[in-house]
């Protein structure tokens, strides 16, 4: 296999967000909400609001500590 072609299929398997809709954005968020360096990303990208979020199953302390970030 040449090199461009390795570096090209190497490029689609790392790439995270290729697929990303926002039901499997909000089940990313729902999973790491401990994680707060992963999930702000994605909550400013996607715009979630916070009904949103509860309705997921996020609980209501980790949604307020949030704060600004949500609408």
């Amino acid at each position: 296999m040449g090199k461009a072609k390795k570096r090209s299929l190497n490029q689609n398997i790392n790439d995270k967000f290729q697929y990303m809709t926002r039901e499997s954005a909000l089940n990313l968020i729902v999973k790491n909400i401990d994680d707060r360096k992963k999930i702000i990303d994605t909550v400013t990208l996607f715009g979630f609001t916070a009904e949103e979020m509860l309705e997921a199953g996020v609980e209501y302390e980790d949604v307020m500590a949030l704060g600004g970030l949500i609408n």
